[in-house]
């Protein structure tokens, strides 16, 4: 009953399904026909104009005149907008044919849910007749679009339509096929659509074509064997690349394709545990990620600057597919070697691919996933301090080979963001350390390595910013940021050292307050505005502490003498600043 029920709504879904679908490919006519338009418009000095059409040899353009030629044939590439609403000039469009379609469509699955309830013919008759149906529409398909390819798609699409559908009833209600008979009856189907969409060079019925295959395994219930189902998605792969292999402008199939297997997939990284066994999941995921990272490589090398999102955007997802899959289903012996192998293959076509096309754009999407790549590795291998150190280490050598391979300063400043990683995970080394009895541990290594590389980016970056004549504060912002790190380093170290606190806080506060003169009168000297608003902001953060915390933890006497010292180091200045007015101070 619960059967019979769904196929009483499925018409109407697969209408609607059908409406979304060739919504994009009937869009064709419209801007056709806005182009006829706005050609007509123009004036000529006879009646003959050239039609170039894109991706095809021009030595095949034929002049025709302009009362006899086929509008519906062409492929132009500069999309004119209508002002109305999409959808309803897309119903103005052919709109009888889409209205005859649509119930057709629902006509037909009632038509064959009214026979199966009351058992008009046999099994055998009602699968027999839809396959017909289907193959008949098939062929009118191939028949039409020769001439307009707008309703010669309609009809391929709907004629496979029909046939996944009376397959689907013959599999589940019947028995007739064995899903592995139906999946091929279907993909038969759909292969014939995909070798029509190349020949007529129609994208989105090959879109159409790979939606229904990923609809196969669904309506044939092949799911329920996953050997069978990651077969099936091979398949499916293999044809989009065939098809891209002829079409190189049609990377979105490619990408669309990726999301497919991925959504598919997707059951299996929900339910990690239970699969965690199966070792043929990993190797189907290993030739899925090589055949994806080898057509977007190829590709890429081909395109140069065509398609360059989609081809990126595929290998970017490739690479996190690949790695989540490692993480989760390799067994943690051989999950860092196994990571290790693809990073390198990662690394090696960023690298080949730069040389190339000396597009920068490659470079930094396969550098990234590299990079992510050997975090994840350290992740797995180390922990605690040892892990931070690698972080620092990996987010401070990053920069330098982007800037030493590229000479792109903005690459270079947004791979520092790297650095946020291993700067969170030292803020927990700081807190250990102020805690801890001893100078020299681990902890004061991490925190003093990630002062080094702070103070040494930002050295980098100012020389850069220096050679480029480039005005950008972004050098000095790290250099401080690393100062920041060594003052709090020099804090610890006074108060683990010295055994009384007084003592210590006394020591810190004077050099905080020698630093904070210097760094104020040096940036008036050479006139530089951040040198000498940072010593200002330094020495107010000093008086400011000094007076609402520390001051008050002293006893009288060491309070007045703290005072007295401060005091006597901020007064002094009056006689420096006299000299750098008086030009004394250079």
């Amino acid at each position: 009953m619960e059967l019979q029920s769904i196929l009483e709504f499925l018409p109407i879904l697969l209408a609607i399904w059908f409406i979304v679908i060739f919504t994009k490919i009937n869009g064709l006519v419209e801007r056709v026909s806005n182009l006829e338009k706005k050609i007509s418009s123009e004036k000529f000095d006879d009646n003959k104009i050239p039609i170039q059409v894109p991706n095809v040899n021009t030595s095949s353009v034929v002049v025709e005149p302009l009362a006899n030629l086929n509008t519906s044939i062409i492929q132009e590439k500069t999309y004119l907008i209508p002002a109305e609403n999409k959808f309803i000039s897309w119903l103005k469009d052919d709109w009888i044919l889409k209205l005859g379609g649509l119930l057709l469509i629902i006509g037909f699955g009632w038509l064959t849910t009214y026979a199966f309830m009351n058992n008009w013919i046999g099994p055998v008759g009602r699968i027999t007749f839809g396959i017909l149906v289907g193959v008949i529409i098939l062929c009118l398909g191939s028949w039409r679009i020769k001439t307009y390819i707008n309703q010669g798609g309609i009809f391929l699409v709907l004629g496979s339509t029909i046939i996944l559908l009376t397959v689907f009833a013959g599999h589940e209600m019947y028995q007739l096929f064995t899903p592995i008979t139906a999946l091929l009856i279907m993909f038969l189907g759909i292969v014939f659509v995909s070798i029509m969409s190349i020949k007529y060079n129609t994208f989105a019925v090959a879109l159409s074509s790979l939606f229904l295959s990923a609809f196969v395994p669904l309506l044939t219930g092949i799911y329920v064997n996953d050997f069978s189902l990651l077969s099936y998605l091979l398949v499916i792969i293999l044809g989009a690349v065939w098809i891209i292999s002829i079409k190189r402008d049609w990377g979105k199939l490619l990408f669309s394709t990726f999301m497919v297997v991925a959504l598919y997939y997707l059951p299996f990284l929900l339910d990690s545990s239970i699969y965690q066994s199966e070792k043929y999941l990993i190797v189907f995921a290993y030739i899925f990620t090589g055949i994806f990272f080898i057509t977007s490589a190829i590709h890429i090398f081909k395109s140069r600057t065509e398609n360059i999102k989609t081809f990126l955007s595929v290998s970017a997802l490739n690479g996190i597919f690949v790695l989540m899959w490692i993480v989760l289903f390799v067994s943690k012996e051989w999950r860092s070697l196994s990571i290790f192998i693809w990073m390198i293959a990662f690394l090696v076509s960023a690298v080949i691919l730069f040389k190339a096309t000396k597009i920068k754009e490659y470079l930094y999407v396969y550098a990234g996933l590299a990079v992510v790549m050997l975090g994840t590795i350290a992740a797995i291998e180390l922990d605690g301090s040892s892990l931070t150190i690698a972080y620092i280490l990996e987010a401070g050598i990053v920069p330098v080979i982007i800037y030493m391979t590229t000479k792109d300063f903005k690459a270079t400043v947004v791979s520092t963001f790297l650095l946020l990683i291993p700067g969170i995970l030292s803020f927990y080394n700081l807190l250990k350390y102020f805690s801890s009895k001893d100078v020299f541990n681990e902890d004061f290594f991490v925190i003093f390595l990630m002062t080094v590389v702070l103070l040494f980016i930002g050295m980098i970056i100012k020389n850069i910013i220096l050679n480029i004549g480039n005005k950008s504060n972004t050098g000095n912002f790290f250099v401080i940021i690393g100062s920041l790190y060594l003052y709090v380093i020099l804090w610890a170290v006074l108060h683990i050292g010295i055994e009384d606190s007084v003592v210590a806080t006394t020591s810190s506060m004077i050099i905080f307050t020698i630093i904070g003169l210097v760094k104020y009168f040096y940036g008036i000297s050479i006139g530089s505005k951040i040198l000498r608003n940072y010593g200002a902001f330094f020495l107010g953060f000093v008086v400011l502490r000094l007076i609402t915390i520390d001051i008050w933890q002293m006893e009288m006497g060491a309070r007045i003498v703290i005072l007295f010292l401060i005091g006597i180091l901020l007064i002094s200045t009056a006689f420096i600043g006299k000299k750098i007015k008086s030009g004394f101070v250079v």
